[in-house]
């Protein structure tokens, strides 16, 4: 799903329980048919998905989610110049 990142912070705290909380939270904004202009949402990533480097607010990312609505990755859209690497063939 294609999401604008409108900023982030990077999470490394205890929580009451004793748990250790590390990883990232994405504040985006996306379209959403149910919605008059944009929905906005805030994202929690674990530290074992890779982020793309030099996040800057405004930019548009990919973000993909696994079947119990987890981030799963995070990337450029190639149209960004900035994404993926091109395959050799």
């Amino acid at each position: 799903m294609q999401m604008n990142l409108k900023g982030f912070r990077v999470l490394d705290f205890t929580a009451d329980n004793g748990e250790q909380v590390k990883g990232t939270q994405l504040f985006v904004a996306f379209t959403d048919a149910a919605v008059t202009g944009q929905m906005t949402d805030k994202l929690f990533v674990r530290p074992d998905v890779s982020l793309p480097p030099d996040l800057k607010p405004e930019e548009t990312l990919d973000v993909f989610f696994n079947q119990r609505g987890k981030v799963e990755a995070v990337i450029r859209p190639a149209s960004q110049g900035k994404g993926m690497p091109k395959l050799e063939q």
